[in-house]
């Protein structure tokens, strides 16, 4: 994700000596990134998570209490990571003209998926945590899914004409995030099909998510493929941009679960007759994706234990650890209510409890350079 992570160009090697024949220099610790688009990947995993977490556990104390904790979370970090990024560009537009050049726009799509994802958690835990504020939830949720889904087209198209205009020579996995939002609005809106009174409408938002789905696939399958063509044949990722392997595997889950989303919706202007084949056909897409997804979790896995071994400094994309996991999660789950499979409920519980890893070790590696930072601070205060 080059657009995601600032590093410094590592020092020469060392000289070696006959007892140190291989000894080379680390690469140095990136400066922190400044606030701004490529920092939303931590409202995604954190807004999944909460979702995932009541969708799980959430009738158990334990679980109803995390669920909220971190749907909380989730939206202290969408409004301060906002209002930070507007100060910035406050004091400078050239951020703001920064932010949406070039292919580096695509960042502009975890914005949009981390709106979509606190919409959908404050939809899902906030009616189990207080049955009062169910309307006002389901509100904030059809609120936040109309903006997110406004800023996933622009970051998509952003994305497409500026990929178009500098036509860079190597295609990255990072550039998925701006084709993943349109999956995630189709999954996201599919419930708003049924609160909808008039048929007419009901069926044009059925329509408009059938179409998000097409879209973010058809690009997903053009780009993905040159992405790992060129990274399989040609040049490996770059270690600083080893987890950006992970994004893929958004596309993978989100449109397992966006197939069913639609597909449960679809059975009300269907006839009764074509309401199975319906639903086959979602299934038949899910257990093709799910079985897609296990070499691509593989393939990840090796790129980030190599990112590891040689130095793989942090960055805020470390972030992609969370949302593509947690995509997975979500899609095994609506396809084993959809298909009865109860294997796949077992594969999206062990996924989740993947994603609490994977949420806590970015959260870790988030806080670390900030307390690093301070320390710093404190020592040249005392000095």
């Amino acid at each position: 994700m080059r657009h995601m992570v600032t590093t410094r160009h590592p020092s020469p090697s060392v000289a070696t000596t006959p007892s140190d024949p291989i000894a080379v220099e680390p690469l140095p610790a990136p400066a922190l990134v400044p606030m701004g688009p490529p920092w939303w990947g931590a409202v995604m995993g954190t807004g999944i998570l909460s979702t995932l977490t009541q969708l799980h556990i959430g009738t158990s104390t334990p679980g109803a209490v995390l669920a909220r904790c971190l749907l909380v979370a989730g939206w202290l970090l969408m409004v301060s990571f906002a209002t930070l990024f507007l100060l910035r560009v406050r004091r400078s537009a050239q951020v703001w003209r920064d932010s949406v050049s070039g292919v580096g726009s695509s960042a502009w799509g975890m914005v949009a998926m981390g709106i979509l994802a606190v919409g959908s958690a404050t939809g899902t835990v906030l009616p189990a945590w207080s049955p009062a504020l169910a309307s006002a939830a389901w509100t904030a949720d059809r609120t936040l899914w109309v903006i997110g889904t406004l800023i996933g087209f622009l970051s998509t198209f952003g994305f497409a004409v500026g990929l178009l205009r500098h036509r860079p020579k190597e295609p990255r996995p990072a550039w998925g995030l701006a084709i993943v939002p349109p999956m995630v609005s189709a999954t996201s809106g599919a419930p708003f099909v049924a609160q909808i009174s008039s048929p007419l409408l009901s069926l044009g938002l059925l329509a408009f998510l059938i179409a998000c789905f097409v879209c973010s696939l058809t690009l997903g399958i053009v780009i993905f493929t040159a992405a790992y063509h060129h990274h399989l044949r040609i040049e490996p990722i770059p270690v600083p941009l080893s987890i950006s392997a992970w994004i893929p595997l958004g596309v993978v889950g989100q449109s397992t679960a966006a197939a069913q989303a639609i597909a449960a919706q679809s059975g009300r202007f269907l006839t009764p007759e074509s309401v199975p084949a319906a639903q086959a056909v979602a299934d038949g897409y899910g257990y093709l994706m799910l079985s897609i997804a296990v070499p691509l979790v593989l393939l990840a896995i090796s790129v980030t234990l190599h990112g590891v071994r040689n130095g793989m400094p942090f960055s805020p994309g470390w972030w992609a650890l969370t949302f593509p996991i947690g995509t997975l999660s979500l899609g095994a789950l609506n396809l084993s209510k959809g298909s009865d499979l109860a294997g796949y409920s077992l594969a999206s519980t062990l996924t989740w409890i993947v994603l609490l890893g994977t949420w806590t070790l970015c959260v870790i590696a988030s806080l670390r350079p900030l307390v690093l930072q301070q320390a710093a601070r404190t020592r040249r205060l005392h000095a």
